[in-house]
C-alpha cells in the first residue's frame, strides 16, 4: 500500500509557554522533528496534514501569536540549505 504523503515546514512564534508546549507535542504526535526551537519538518500522510491544520488552527491564539505550514516539493526540499540535513521519513504514523 501506498500512502501520500507531503513534506511540510512547519514554523511558530507562541508567547505562552504552556501553548507553546501543546504545539510541540502535537507535531511530535503528527511525526515531524524539531528543527530548530520553533520549527518543525518531516513527512506528513496528506489525509493527515489538514486534520494536524485543523488542529493547530483551532487553538486559542493570541493576537501577536502565528504558526505558518509551508508544504515543501521534492525539487524544492534537494535546494534546502542547511548546516543540517532535513529529517526524511515518517516518524510516527498515525493512520
Amino acid at each position: 500500500m501506498v500512502i501520500n504523503s507531503k513534506y511540510v515546514l512547519v514554523a511558530y512564534d507562541i508567547e505562552d509557554n504552556g501553548r507553546r508546549s501543546k504545539i510541540a507535542e502535537l507535531l511530535q504526535y503528527y511525526g515531524l522533528s524539531r528543527i530548530q526551537y520553533s520549527v518543525f519538518a518531516g513527512e506528513i500522510p496528506a489525509r493527515k496534514l489538514k486534520e494536524m491544520s485543523d488542529s493547530l488552527f483551532d487553538m486559542e491564539l493570541e493576537n501577536d501569536d502565528n504558526i505558518t505550514i509551508v508544504p515543501i516539493c521534492e525539487n524544492c526540499k534537494e535546494n534546502v540549505m542547511s548546516i543540517k540535513p532535513l529529517p526524511e521519513q515518517i516518524k510516527h504514523l498515525s493512520i
